[in-house]
Formats: structure tokens, sequence, C-alpha cells
């Protein structure tokens, strides 16, 4: 048997990081839950202070934890925020210049099945509050706009499909900013979402699936209009010309307290 000469242990941190990672998912520990402490995982495993603060920092970054420092801080368990989907694949897809074509592809495969479930499975509070958001007045950065889509991925019921649809709804988010949409454009949408809203509201799967199709191809032949399918989803001069927007989207406040 060959063995990899060139295969390292694991850092001391990411053993540490793993074991606690382990016992958080394990046991599923729920948001607030105390961990050990830095003081007593230093006891406990016998490391120094610099690979403990290493092993918790990579637990922070994942959002599985939550660092209080000062007399009454400490660690506790938290639910990682989705947005980190979002902090992954925007520089992937930034460096990649993933065409906007790609991100109409992804939607139209997967937002008409997410309406048609919605239609099946809204509860009565979630169908009202997406009729209340087809009927509203659009105001600057599109925000009911796209809230109205992401409360169409949570009617659907299934969990696997809201958290794939955050990235999508981020970066539809940041490229609305800067396209050249009308009133008129606006006008069209919020239409095609008060279609979508009253099917799902009335429990009509097909037509709310179809609806939901039609609203994606007209925003996409919109766009082809203005020769924007072709181009980066987010172009690379984005993070040159407004990085403050992108930090606080993507990446968020990670100051120290």
């Amino acid at each position: 048997m060959r063995l990899d000469r060139d295969r390292r242990p694991p850092k001391a941190s990411v053993m540490v990081a793993a074991q606690l990672r382990a016992q958080i998912l394990g046991h599923g520990l729920t948001p607030g839950s105390p961990l050990p402490s830095e003081a007593q995982l230093i006891n406990d495993t016998g490391l120094g202070r610099a690979t403990i603060r290493e092993a918790l920092r990579l637990l922070e970054a994942e959002g599985l934890i939550a660092i209080k420092r000062g007399p009454q801080g400490g660690v506790t368990v938290r639910r990682p925020d989705l947005s980190g989907l979002s902090r992954s694949l925007a520089p992937f897809l930034t460096l990649s210049e993933a065409p906007l074509r790609d991100l109409f592809v992804f939607r139209k495969a997967v937002e008409p099945q997410a309406a048609s479930l919605a239609a099946a499975n809204a509860s009565d509070a979630q169908r009202e509050r997406l009729l209340q958001l087809a009927g509203h007045d659009p105001h600057a950065g599109y925000a009911n706009e796209i809230a109205f889509h992401q409360l169409v991925a949570e009617c659907a019921g299934n969990e696997l499909m809201r958290v794939l649809l955050v990235v999508p709804y981020d970066l539809l988010r940041l490229h609305l900013d800067v396209e050249d949409i009308s009133s008129d454009d606006v006008s069209e949408a919020n239409g095609a979402h008060a279609a979508i809203a009253k099917f799902i509201a009335a429990g009509d799967e097909p037509r709310a699936g179809r609806a939901m199709l039609k609203h994606l191809e007209s925003f996409e032949d919109m766009m082809q209009r203005h020769n924007r399918l072709d181009q980066p989803i987010v172009p690379r001069e984005r993070w040159l010309r407004d990085p403050g927007t992108l930090q606080a989207a993507f990446f968020g406040d990670y100051g120290d307290d």
C-alpha cells in the first residue's frame, strides 16, 4: 500500500473546530446554547490560546457560533446566516464572469416549480401577505419586488429550494440597481406579481407556475433588448466603483464589538 507522503495531518485548530462543529450539529444545539469558553477549551485541550482562537474564528466565519468578549461574554451557538452562501459564491461568479443569462436559466428552472408548490402549500397568512406585496407601490431599491419572490420560495414549503434561491435573489438585488428599467417595466412586473399572487392564493398550481415562467421570460426579453444577457451578472468594475454596497450586501459588518 502506497502512502501519500505529501498528506499532512490537519492543524490542531481545524481539529478543535471539527469537534465543536460535531457537537453543535450532532446534538442539534439551539441558538443561544452556551459552549465551552476560550479558557475552558485551553484547559481541556492543552492547546495554546492562539490555536483555540483560530478554531473559534473558523466556526464564527461559518456562522455557527457567536463570540462576545468581556466579563459577561462567552461562546454561544447561532444559526448560520444564509447570506453566507452569497458571500462564498459572489466572488467566484465575478471572477468567472458568469453571464446574466446563467441567472435566468437557473431561475426559470426553479421558480415556476416554487410558485406551483406555493399554491399547494402556502398558509392563509402567507397567501394574504403575497397579495399585499403584489399590490404595493414600488419604491427605490426594488425591495418589495425581491421580497415577493423570496416569499414565494418560502411558501413552497421546500427548505432546500428556499435556501438555493437565496443567492439568485441577492444577485438580483444588486443587478437591478444598475439596470436601465423604466416605470413601464416596473408596472409590467407588478402586474405579473399580482397574477402570480392571485393564482397562489387560489391554490391553482398549474397557472401559478405558468405565470411565474411568463414573468421571468418577459424580464429576460427585456434584458436581451438591453444587450445584458451575455454580460457578467456582477461586473468586476462594480466592486471598484461601489465597494461599500457590495460589502454590505455580501459581507456585512465584521467590525469587532
